[in-house]
């Protein structure tokens, strides 16, 4: 393994640990996409250094969303990563927001009622709202991120192509900018 690839993994396996789904599954992701091609199991123990235990469950993660293809060929699966770095974030995105933002909205919302103390009660309230400003930014990256999968995008700068992209927002009362 290369010392880029390396890094690549290792900084993919921090991000698999920072979303929550585990490190392995972020550095078997990158081993994946590294190999833009179907590989099997064994071939995944060798490229990251995983135990074959491990490895199955990161790939039990990884079949959860469409990030990635399995196939089979006599008695071997192989695996594929089926979309691009930026589709799988946002099906990642989309995941994140099911399993726990949408949940937690749920959760707050129907203890929120059952509270007596008004602080709490209070303090519930404004944690639904964040979570429901939460639950809106997650959807409208989400649809940032279909949007750019469908363009090209070949700048040096994208941060300076990014400020130039007007950005309005309805929200109940008028217009935010």
């Amino acid at each position: 393994m290369t010392e880029v690839m390396q890094e690549v993994l290792d900084s993919l396996a921090k991000m698999g640990k920072q979303w929550d789904l585990g490190e392995s599954v972020g550095r078997v992701w990158g081993f994946l996409l590294f190999k833009s091609c179907p590989v099997t199991q064994r071939e995944i123990e060798e490229g990251t250094g995983y135990s074959r235990g491990l490895i199955s469950r990161s790939l039990k993660v990884l079949k959860k969303g469409p990030i990635i293809e399995v196939s089979r060929e006599g008695r071997e699966i192989h695996y594929l990563v089926n979309t691009s770095l930026t589709e799988s974030f946002g099906e990642l995105l989309k995941r994140f927001l099911a399993d726990n933002i949408k949940p937690m909205i749920e959760l707050l919302s129907t203890s929120h009622d059952k509270i007596g103390d008004a602080k709490v009660k209070e303090t519930f309230h404004a944690l639904i709202n964040e979570y429901k400003k939460l639950n809106l930014a997650v959807l409208l990256f989400s649809r940032i991120m279909n949007d750019i999968n469908t363009m090209p995008v070949e700048v040096e700068n994208v941060e300076e192509v990014a400020e130039k992209i007007p950005m309005k927002i309805m929200i109940k009362g008028g217009d935010k900018k």
